[in-house]
């Protein structure tokens, strides 16, 4: 399946909820981390899908201890 542009935003979402979890904005982290989970099945399930994936579940993690 070829990617879409829609495909790169789970990515786009999950570097910027990264961003502002370490710049300790955590309501900004949260918010685009359930963007970056809403476009997720725009994505294939494969090695790129996983990695954003697991990206997304580290995130929420991190979220969730802090």
């Amino acid at each position: 399946m070829p990617m879409t542009v829609a495909g790169l935003y789970p990515s786009l979402h999950l570097n910027l909820g990264d961003c502002y979890r370490r710049l300790g904005d955590l309501d900004l982290a949260r918010a685009h981390l359930h963007r970056a989970e809403a476009g997720m099945a725009e994505l294939a399930d494969d090695d790129y899908g996983r990695l954003i994936k697991s990206g997304l579940d580290r995130l929420a993690e991190q979220l969730t201890a802090g």
